[in-house]
């Protein structure tokens, strides 16, 4: 089966969302194949928000806006638009159904990591394959799943950031023991070597890292035979130091495919607009079944 590639012309009309910690950025494609983006800080009070961003949205100037899509931290009911008591954000079971009935427009939310994901299938590093994966490296470690240009949530969502590498390993924030999470992500690097990822200058300590990283993707690698896994985050800023004994990693341990069957682990193409790129996207083609 041949994959449709989603083009930018395809995407006119629509808007997409990207709701983080501190900040909420709106945007949509202009006739010109251009990105347009409007900021603002994200507010405490989640009535606050919805007026932000309503207006924000109306300040876009689209004519006729076909659908909206959001991308938020979780967790949360992509199928009612709801997001639970969520650590990374100071509301708590809110629903995003308030912004549809003020503004007459169907809204589709979903999490931030898989909006990300989708965008880099669709439009960045993944464009034309059919079955991408990967990680959004962060304070925690997101996972994104991309089939035929839908993400991919089993029955809620899918947690591979939370897989277990090693069972006496660190504990995470999730109440396991020895996540990738634990290993990999900001806070982890931050609780095992006492610095953030853009102050840890000790090669010993980006090798232990990147082997945790490699474990975790050679698990995705097996179990989705994804034809490519993409990086995504801040924490690539620190390029070799992280990038170079991953490879190197995980060459080692992926020995189950052919060579040329193996997924390549690229990083991703559309740095910190992939969220919003992603939430455009998700507003054109939907959910699975939606």
């Amino acid at each position: 089966m041949k994959r449709k590639y989603v083009l930018r012309s395809d995407l006119v009309g629509y808007v997409g969302v990207d709701i983080g910690g501190q900040n909420t950025r709106v945007g949509t494609i202009l006739p010109n194949g251009r990105l347009k983006l409007i900021s603002f800080s994200t507010q405490p009070k989640f009535s606050d928000q919805i007026e932000m961003l309503s207006n924000a949205i109306k300040e876009l100037g689209v004519s006729k806006i076909k659908r909206i899509g959001i991308g938020s931290p979780g967790p949360l009911d992509w199928r009612r638009a709801f997001v639970f008591d969520t650590p990374n954000l100071p509301w708590k079971n809110v629903s995003f159904k308030l912004l549809e009935k003020r503004l007459n427009i169907d809204v589709l939310l979903d999490n931030d990591a898989n909006v990300a994901g989708l965008g880099e299938a669709t439009l960045g590093a993944g464009r034309g394959k059919r079955i991408v994966a990967g990680f959004t490296l962060g304070t925690g470690i997101g996972y994104f799943h991309i089939i035929d240009g839908r993400i991919y949530h089993g029955s809620l969502d899918v947690e591979a950031g939370h897989q277990i590498l090693d069972p006496n390993g660190p504990r995470c924030n999730c109440g396991q023991n020895g996540c990738l999470e634990a290993f990999t992500s900001a806070t982890g690097i931050l609780h095992r070597y006492g610095v953030p990822p853009h102050e840890l200058e000790d090669e010993k300590a980006w090798d232990e890292v990147a082997f945790r990283l490699a474990q975790g993707l050679v698990n995705i690698a097996v179990h989705t035979s994804a034809e490519v896994l993409i990086l995504c985050g801040g924490m690539l800023a620190r390029g070799e130091m992280l990038l170079k004994p991953l490879r190197r990693y995980y060459e080692q341990m992926l020995k189950v495919y052919p060579k040329r069957y193996r997924p390549k682990v690229l990083p991703a193409k559309l740095g910190d607009k992939a969220g919003v790129y992603g939430a455009i996207v998700l507003a054109h083609v939907g959910h699975a079944g939606v």
